[in-house]
């Protein structure tokens, strides 16, 4: 019996530990790790005040499109975007229902504090990461709608929470 492949929805904010929780389920599961930001840094640079939403949704069309491939060779993908809004969680998850009927949010909370410590330890340790200061990490946490357990089931949505 052929296994369905799953896709795994990475949610979390900038800091709180999102790619390392999916490069532990890529190692558990075989998963095809697709994280948006290496997209971005490889195709616009390191610096997120030059990305615009049309840059963006250039690289979400073809991280898509690779994901939709994978599925369908029966591969199991990881998606490691974030999901900030209500609306785009909503919108992915239908998009990946489409896809496969094993859906799953990966939501990786942590302290808000100790996420910037960590944005602006690894924006000055490795400069191959975006660079995130703390203007730029308090203007996009104003965006940030975290998941809640009531979303979650309000939603459907076969969610996993993890506190990093």
């Amino acid at each position: 019996m052929k296994k369905i492949p799953t896709i795994y929805l990475m949610h979390g904010f900038i800091g709180c530990g999102k790619t390392t929780v999916a490069k532990q389920i890529q190692k558990e599961t075989g998963a095809i790790l697709l994280t948006h930001d290496d997209f971005m840094i490889k195709e616009y640079g390191r610096n997120p005040e030059d990305f615009s939403k049309a840059r963006f949704d250039i690289i979400d069309e073809k991280i898509k499109s690779i994901a939709k491939e994978e599925i369908a060779k029966g591969n199991s993908v990881i998606m490691d975007y974030g999901f900030w809004e209500k609306e785009t969680r909503k919108k992915y998850f239908k998009w990946a229902k489409n896809l496969t009927s094993d859906v799953q949010f990966l939501a990786v909370q942590c302290d808000i504090e100790i996420a910037k410590q960590r944005a602006l330890k690894r924006t000055e340790d490795d400069l191959t990461q975006f660079v995130i200061n703390e203007e730029i990490f308090s203007d996009r946490l104003k965006r940030f709608e975290p998941m809640t357990k009531e979303e979650s089931q309000k939603e459907e949505y076969q969610t996993k929470f993890f506190k990093t």
